[in-house]
């Protein structure tokens, strides 16, 4: 335990983005041309896609096997 967390402190900023990058996804809302609309993003901040409601997004994210969660 003590080497995983030693480990995790040295890591950069890019790398520690990385982590879970392929398992978890979040949905933030954006307006767009007076519209709201659902963004879902990888961990490391890449967006993947966008939905016309937080559910749909919720429901894409984890079709493609991501835990997904909503933020602020």
């Amino acid at each position: 335990m003590q080497y995983q967390e030693a480990t995790l402190r040295h890591l950069s900023p890019a790398a520690f983005g990385m982590l879970g990058s392929m398992d978890m996804a979040y949905i933030r809302a954006a307006e767009e041309n007076g519209a709201v609309i659902y963004r879902i993003f990888a961990a490391n901040g890449q967006q993947l896609g966008e939905e016309k409601s937080a559910d749909a997004a919720l429901v894409v994210a984890r079709q493609n096997d991501f835990e997904a969660f909503l933020v602020n």
